[in-house]
Formats: structure tokens, C-alpha cells, sequence
């Protein structure tokens, strides 16, 4: 009986998005190739498709397995692309891949106890499989050399070797993310680099992105119906080879925590107790270990490090969570730990997004005077922030949106007058004590960016909205509602800040604008659900974005639409799921 399980899921997506493509670009291939090297690539093509089955029902060690699949992509690739254009190339090229299928064939057996006829691996000469192996070895270093000399990985190395220090380490951040076809946020790369100190600010860090894009490091990826940036990719040669050998080289990144100056944990490596990181660790950064266990002194011990990335740094959907929940998961253990962070002075950037467990901040981290971001966005067991929180006087960026338990903000936010980006602010309900209100907020000249969760617990002051108005600095505002009888909001006073360029609506409870404050000055505007009717006869709207979603009493036309919203960009517009809504025909 074989080692293996049917259905895992990551095995489906080894089997799916690693294989299935593999034998497109083979399908490809076909095109470029005739005689003996197109029976070779059928060869090629039949053992895929055969591996493609087998590999669909491994359980465990998936990853291992899938990055023994990387050297067959870039020969086909290669061969694609026409490098080398000859036919004796492309037969080597061919030659390679046969070779390395024998090698994973092999691996794949050994991993998971599987016979010759379950990996439909055919047992070779043993001579002949030893002369095979050093061949490809062979060839394996002279492609390494041909590699590592080549005129633009030389010209990248000088490039980068001749960058400021700052700029280079932002670059060589970038060696840690090297899973295939990755997804990175710019805010993410940003805040790393803000508590490394490669950038002073949020400002100079979008600069420093840009530079990157500029420079060809990353490759800027649009969202549809959004006029800014907000992720990225690397070109997948820069991301396997570049990147991780200079950062190995110039001893940024280390494969042995025990030493790393940076500490990148990946899913099956060992950090648990009595795992000692090296004393002078400058930043911890979880990729995709899913459980860390905490360990006593840890923190005490770390006196230099300025980056804690515990938490989930992937952004995934609704629907994705829904879809397979373990993906965001992160647990940590140990807890109590976290009160040694009092003792890392140094730290400017900490995330513990997504990690359940963390029922409260210790008081212990008001000490942490250097600290610049702090992420706690769906911390889903956070209850209390305690008012250690309100000594943070560096905070310029505060996340807390999706964490549901919590019930108030503590009174005092307002002296964090370097906050610039604050979400997830809680309209305190009935059970806090001495929360902070709205009006704390008028103290914070810098905040640019605020949401607010308005619970269906919520206790409101009457005119505690109407202190919005005096938020002079603030580009985008978020709101969204919970559960509320009609006439709650239009009871209470609502003002906008002045420059208020994004305005945010969830679940906006409702019928129109009249009762509550007409947003028509706005650039962008986005309603997501809740009881919106109408936008009423009003015209001369300033809107340029337009986002309506599952809206389901919205009644209204194209026409009509255009009318009221003279400066829309299509492009940048989008109904979706509002089924009163009647397009153009």
C-alpha cells in the first residue's frame, strides 16, 4: 500500500499549477522541433502527464518536490524563447529535462515509499543511470558558470553592488520572497524597509518603489478599476537567482537562523522551543511557517531587532478564506512571551495580522518608543488593546480593521499625533470603560487615511461624526456599518473633512444622501452594500471613481448616472451585483 493520500489540496495545486503548464508550453514546443528530438519530447510529454497523475495524490513534502520541478521550466523556457536558437541546443535543452525527470522520478519514490509502477519510473542499466547523472551534473555546473558569468547577471550584480546601502537593502529584501508567481503588496515591502530604517517614511518608500519598478526589480501589477498601485511581481529568473545568491553572498539572508541576521521562517522549519535565534537578529519575518511557538527570553535576548513579521503578510479574499480557511491561518503559542518586547527598544515595525490566540496587548510594549507600524488587523481574538498602546508617540501607521471582539479604543489615541493611517477604529460599545471618541481624533494633523467600524453595539455621541469635518489632513475615510434601525444615523450629525478625496461606504444603512451628508465633492467613491435607493436628483458630482456593490435596492440607469457624474472614468466605474441597475443596451 502506498504512502501517499488521494485529494490533498496542496498536492492538487503542485499537480495543476506547476505540471498542467509544463505540458502546455511542451504542447508549444512541438511546433519548433522534428525527427528524433520530437519523439523525445513526446517521451517527455507522456512522463509528465504520467507524473502529473501521481503527484496529484501526494500528501506531504509537496514543495520539496516542487521546486525540483524549477530546472525543467527554465530549459523549456530557454528553448522557447530560442536560447539557443540551433536545433543541437534545443536537443540539449530536451537532453536536460529528460535527465532531471529521471532524478525526480526517483526522489518522488524515495519520499513517499512508492514502487517503480507508481511512479512510472522504469528501472535503468545501473551503469547507464550513473553515466546519465554525471553527464547532467555536468552540464548542471557549465550552465551554472555560463549563468553566473552571463553579461546581465554581471551588469545586475555590478548594478546593485554599486547601489547606496539603503537602496540595497531595499533591494535585497526582495531575496525573501521566492515562491513561484508570488504576490507582494507594496505596503508590505514599505514597512519592512521602514523598520530596517531604508527609508524614513512612508513617502520616500513609495519614491524607493518606484525606483525599484524603474530600475526593472519589480514589475508593477494593475487592479481593475483602481487608478494606483498596490502589488508587484519579480521576473522569476531575478527571484530564483539573483536575488537569493546576493543576498547569501553579501550574508543579508541566512539559511541558519541560529546566525541570520534576517530570519526568514518557512513552513517545516524548526522554531520552537528551545530554538535560540542569533542575539543579534535585526528581523524575524514569517513567509510561511503556519505555528510558532514562542520560546522564554527570546525577546530579551534580541536587543537589535527593529522588524517582527509574525503574522500573515498574503492578503487573501473572502471567497479564498471561505475556500480553504488554513491558508491565512497563523497560530502562535506562548503568548505570555510577548511581554519581553519591552526589552527590543530598537523595533519600529511589528505585524501580528491574522495570528488567533493574542487576547490582549501587554502594557510592556508602551515602551517601545521606536515603534513606526504596528498591524493587527484580524487578530480575531484581540479583545483589549490596553493603554500601553497610547505611549507609542512614533506610531505613524495603527491597523486593528477585522478584529471583531474588539470593543473600544483606549481613551488617549489622540496623543499619537504622528498616527497617519488609523483602521479599524471602533465606535466604543456599552461595556467599555473610558473609551476614546471621535473627537480624540481632531488632535491627529497628520492622519491621512481613517476607517471606522461602527458595531451594532455601538453607543455613539449625538455630534461625535460631526468632528470629522475638522480632520484637515484626511485623503480617505472608511465607514461601515453594522446592524442599525433607519433612523439611528439620521439622528446623529455627519461633517466630511474638507480635502477628502476617497470616501468609503460599507453596508451605509440609508435610503439616500439627504438624510446624512451629500459626498459630491469626493474623487473616489465606493458603496459596498446596505440600503442605498438613490443618489437623488443632485448633479455636478466631482466623482472620477466609481465602485457600487451588492446594492441590492439601488434603482437607477445609465443615463441617468452620466447626468449626475460628468467626470466618471469608465475604466475606472463598476456596477456589480446591483440588480436595479439598468445598463446601457
Amino acid at each position: 500500500m502506498s504512502a501517499v493520500a488521494p485529494g490533498n489540496s496542496a498536492s492538487r495545486r503542485l499537480a495543476d499549477e506547476v505540471l498542467g503548464p509544463l505540458l502546455a508550453r511542451l504542447t508549444t514546443l512541438k511546433t519548433l522541433v522534428r525527427g528524433e528530438d520530437q519523439d523525445l519530447l513526446e517521451k517527455i510529454e507522456r512522463e509528465l502527464a504520467e507524473l502529473k497523475d501521481v503527484v496529484s495524490r501526494v500528501e506531504e513534502r509537496e514543495m520539496e518536490i516542487r521546486y525540483s520541478f524549477d530546472p525543467i521550466e527554465r530549459h523549456i523556457d530557454d528553448a522557447l524563447r530560442g536560447v539557443p536558437v540551433a536545433s543541437d541546443g534545443i536537443r540539449s535543452k530536451l537532453s536536460v529535462v529528460d535527465a532531471e525527470l529521471d532524478i525526480i522520478k526517483a526522489k518522488v519514490r524515495t519520499a513517499y515509499n512508492l514502487s517503480s509502477n507508481d511512479c512510472c519510473c522504469r528501472q535503468e542499466d545501473g551503469s547507464a543511470r550513473q553515466s546519465q547523472t554525471a553527464t547532467l551534473a555536468r552540464r548542471r555546473e557549465m550552465e551554472m558558470i555560463r549563468h553566473q558569468q552571463s553579461p546581465q547577471m554581471r551588469h545586475l550584480r555590478l548594478a546593485v553592488g554599486g547601489f547606496e546601502e539603503r537602496l540595497r537593502g531595499c533591494v535585497l529584501c526582495l531575496a525573501a520572497f521566492v515562491e513561484d508567481d508570488i504576490t507582494i503588496k507594496k505596503r508590505l515591502l514599505i514597512h519592512w524597509w521602514i523598520g530596517e530604517g531604508f527609508v524614513e517614511s512612508s513617502i520616500e518608500g513609495n519614491s524607493r518603489f518606484g525606483e525599484l519598478v524603474d530600475k526593472g526589480f519589480l514589475t508593477p501589477l494593475p487592479k481593475p478599476h483602481c487608478s494606483k498601485i498596490h502589488r508587484c511581481k519579480m521576473l522569476p529568473w531575478m527571484q530564483r537567482d539573483l536575488l537569493p545568491d546576493m543576498a547569501r553572498r553579501s550574508a543579508f539572508l541566512d539559511s541558519d537562523l541560529s546566525r541570520a541576521r534576517r530570519a526568514i521562517l518557512q513552513h517545516g522549519r524548526r522554531v520552537t522551543p528551545p530554538f535560540k535565534f542569533n542575539p543579534a537578529v535585526r528581523a524575524i519575518y514569517n513567509i510561511s511557517q503556519k505555528y510558532v511557538q514562542l520560546g522564554e527570553g527570546w525577546f530579551a535576548e534580541m536587543k537589535e531587532l527593529r522588524t517582527l513579521q509574525l503574522g500573515q503578510w498574503r492578503q487573501f479574499g473572502p471567497l479564498e478564506q471561505i475556500a480553504d480557511p488554513i491558508k491565512s491561518h497563523i497560530e502562535v503559542s506562548g503568548t505570555e512571551h510577548l511581554a519581553d518586547l519591552d526589552k527590543c527598544t530598537n523595533l519600529r515595525y511589528i505585524s501580528f495580522r491574522g495570528i488567533s490566540r493574542i487576547h490582549s496587548l501587554p502594557d510592556s510594549i508602551g515602551k517601545l518608543r521606536e515603534l513606526v507600524v504596528l498591524d493587527l488587523r484580524a487578530c480575531h481574538d484581540l479583545q483589549e488593546l490596553g493603554q500601553g498602546i497610547t505611549k507609542l508617540h512614533q506610531l505613524e501607521y495603527l491597523d486593528l480593521s477585522e478584529c471583531h471582539l474588539l470593543i473600544g479604543i483606549p481613551k488617549g489615541i489622540g496623543r499619537l499625533t504622528r498616527l497617519e493611517v488609523l483602521k479599524g477604529f471602533v465606535i466604543a460599545n456599552f461595556n467599555c470603560r473610558n473609551p476614546s471618541r471621535l473627537h480624540d481624533l481632531t488632535n491627529l494633523q497628520r492622519l491621512r487615511k481613517l476607517s471606522i467600524t461602527i458595531g451594532k453595539a455601538a453607543a455613539p455621541e449625538v455630534d461625535e461624526f460631526k468632528k470629522l469635518g475638522e480632520l484637515k489632513a484626511l485623503k480617505s475615510l472608511t465607514i461601515s456599518w453594522g446592524v442599525h434601525k433607519d433612523e439611528s444615523p439620521a439622528a446623529m450629525e455627519f461633517a466630511l473633512p474638507p480635502d477628502l478625496d476617497k470616501l468609503d461606504l460599507r453596508c451605509f444603512p440609508l435610503p439616500n444622501f439627504v438624510q446624512w451628508v451629500r459626498p459630491k465633492d469626493v474623487k473616489k467613491l465606493y458603496i459596498r452594500g446596505g440600503g442605498l435607493r438613490t443618489f437623488g436628483d443632485d448633479e455636478d458630482w466631482k466623482v472620477e471613481v466609481l465602485q457600487l456593490r451588492f446594492l441590492k435596492y439601488f434603482h437607477c440607469d445609465h443615463g441617468t448616472l452620466q447626468r449626475s457624474f460628468k467626470n466618471l472614468k469608465p475604466d475606472l466605474t463598476l456596477i456589480h451585483e446591483c440588480p436595479n441597475f439598468r445598463a446601457e443596451s
